[in-house]
């Protein structure tokens, strides 16, 4: 798909490079009011500004709106896709796409077996890749804990941001950096052995890895010969003896059953390289370091001072020992050096900004990072608070545990799924006016299942997702399961409504997109009037997704896009009739736009990890 804001940006660099050579910015475009237009050229303000008084017959911002017009106007390969310049007294400069120009690229994407969509953006990549190879470092729970709440946005957030990269092409390693290592492990150690000493031979089942963890801390703080015990593991453990090893890959093994059950749950995919996996690596990097002469002694700890503030990152402890700051230095290396990635992305909490941070600047000061030609990119993302605005935790005030929430949204969305079908069982004869249903009566309690997981689910990503992930938001099941508005739910319910409109088609009967594809492969799309002119851009503004996105990570431009596009195409459904109507070339043009419609809406919802259901 051609990125139709592409296109207007091109007009308008060309127009003020031919009459404003000195101007070297380029045009500011930016999506315009829909009364006025489709899009809007910002640009005249700031050209007047810089050439005020210099040319001749130029009094305010809109004399140099006009000359662009002009310009554009009298250049046919300029204004071929333009129906219409506008110039407002303010110089904002507005157009709208001609009919031909909207037809003609929807017809290209009805050719396309499948949604595809081409980045405009300029990469530097090493080794002459057209694309990026990327390393996204997300989720990442620590050994030996339960996975809580507070990895939802880390996991979540993390997940898209590799869908779309590898929807775009890119080649795409998901890390999953576990907290594998550290001095915690003496206790769990020990106390795995207290509690199942045939753990070799078979392996526990902890099913509550919080409780586990709470109680051998608890062993660890009362019981000094414990303790004792438990740092002598520590020991035995940095110094590679079997038994001491074999208990904490038992431990480790434990933990990824129970996290890989959530992954699955929430269809995420990663590849673990945890902190040990690191280990081996961080001498040769400390010696790296020392070679450049940054490292520094503080107290008897050797550390890297950076730019950002005063704080060193502690690439060998007092002790002699390494911590989270050595094995993230090995990482860095590792994945810009030994991987040769060309850009590495890390997924965590706005409280972790300033370590990485600084981790960026000694990568670009040891010559690993080069910004010309490499990326570091940090996606911070606020916290989860409670509805009233605190920390999220339970009611005892214990941190929610991620199973138990998904658990909860699965549970409260079949309730409601259960209350919908009972009430349409009850009253039969409550009909739609419109042209198909949605809720059915007749769905069976497998399928009811089915469904709740869906939604359940998908109410808790979206709800996550459609946040600006700079901010802190407010988690409530009520707002998500909420069937109107900017929720999952409503999305679902769009996209099954457009499924029904096909399966009720007397000459199609079918919601399978291959099936729809091919009865509708010769119709063409014409514009007859403004709600349907209004779907049709928003279809087009699809690849205006993403070069928005591969610039800041902000999942939420492709959540208010699905929003968007399925408003667009309510008010479509509503005041156009799509099925039965007497003239078969604008019956053949709404079921087009409806069949487009579901495909983008299934991208898109695919790419925020969204699952969808054909009927609710």
């Amino acid at each position: 798909m051609e990125n139709p804001q592409n296109i207007v940006k091109h007009a308008f660099n060309e127009a003020i490079k031919n009459l404003f050579p000195e101007f070297d910015k380029e045009a500011i475009i930016a999506i315009s009011n829909p009364n006025f237009g489709d899009y809007q050229c910002n640009s005249c303000m700031t050209i007047f500004s810089q050439f005020k008084g210099k040319l001749e017959g130029i009094k305010s911002p809109r004399d140099i709106g006009m000359k662009i017009k002009d310009y554009i106007e009298k250049n046919g390969d300029l204004s071929i896709n333009f129906k219409s310049i506008e110039v407002a007294p303010q110089g904002f400069i507005t157009i709208k796409l001609s009919d031909e120009f909207i037809q003609n690229n929807l017809s290209k994407l009805q050719e396309m077996d499948e949604v595809k969509v081409t980045p405009t953006m300029k990469f530097h990549c090493k080794s002459g890749r057209k694309t990026p190879k990327v390393i996204v470092d997300f989720s990442s729970p620590n050994i030996a804990k339960e996975m809580h709440v507070g990895h939802l946005r880390s996991t979540i957030i993390g997940d898209t941001t590799c869908r779309i990269l590898e929807y775009l092409g890119f080649e795409v390693l998901r890390v999953n950096h576990v907290g594998d290592w550290g001095t915690q492990f003496g206790m769990l150690i020990e106390y795995l052995k207290e509690e199942y000493p045939t753990f070799v031979e078979n392996l526990p089942e902890i099913s509550d890895l919080q409780e586990f963890y709470k109680n051998s801390k608890k062993r660890f703080d009362t019981d000094p010969q414990f303790k004792l015990r438990s740092q002598q593991n520590v020991v035995m453990l940095q110094g590679g003896d079997q038994d001491a090893l074999t208990a904490w890959k038992k431990i480790c093994e434990v933990s990824r059953v129970e996290f890989q059950k959530i992954y699955d749950r929430l269809g995420i995919r990663l590849e673990e390289f945890g902190e040990s996996y690191y280990n081996d690596m961080i001498p040769g990097v400390v010696k790296m370091l020392d070679e450049k002469g940054i490292l520094k002694l503080d107290n008897g700890a050797q550390c890297v001072y950076t730019k950002i503030n005063e704080i060193p990152l502690m690439a060998v402890k007092s002790d002699g020992g390494y911590g989270y700051d050595s094995t993230d230095l090995a990482a860095i290396h590792h994945r810009l050096i030994t991987l040769d990635a060309d850009w590495v992305i890390y997924t965590t909490d706005m409280g972790q900004e300033e370590h990485f941070m600084k981790l960026f600047d000694v990568a670009e000061t040891m010559g690993w990072h080069d910004p010309s030609n490499t990326r570091l990119f940090f996606i911070g993302f606020g916290v989860i608070q409670g509805e009233d605005g605190k920390k999220f935790k339970t009611r005892s005030g214990d941190v929610v545990k991620l199973t138990e929430l998904i658990d909860e949204g699965v549970a409260r969305a079949k309730k409601e799924l259960v209350d919908r079908r009972n009430q349409r069982r009850s009253d039969q004869t409550n009909k739609s006016n419109t042209d198909v249903e949605v809720d059915h009566p007749n769905i069976d309690d497998s399928d009811l299942d089915l469904m709740a997981n869906t939604i359940g689910h998908a109410a808790i990503k979206y709800f996550d997702l459609k946040q600006n992930r700079l901010t802190n938001y407010r988690f409530s099941f009520d707002r998500m399961l909420d069937p109107k508005g900017n929720t999952a739910v409503y999305l679902l319910y769009a996209y099954a409504r457009i499924c029904a409109i096909f399966r009720k088609v007397e000459f199609i009967q079918s919601d399978n997109s291959m099936v729809i594809k091919q009865k509708v492969s010769n119709f063409k799309l014409k514009i007859s009037n403004n709600v349907e002119r209004k779907l049709s851009i928003q279809l087009l503004r699809f690849p205006e997704v993403f070069d928005g996105i591969l610039n800041d990570f902000f999942p939420n431009r492709l959540a208010d896009y699905c929003y968007e596009l399925s408003e667009c195409f309510a008010q479509f459904y509503t005041e156009c009739r799509i099925i039965g109507l007497e003239e078969q070339q604008l019956e053949q043009s709404r079921l087009l736009l409806c069949f487009l419609t579901k495909q983008i809406l299934l991208k898109g919802l695919d790419l925020l990890g969204v699952e969808t259901l054909e009927k609710i």
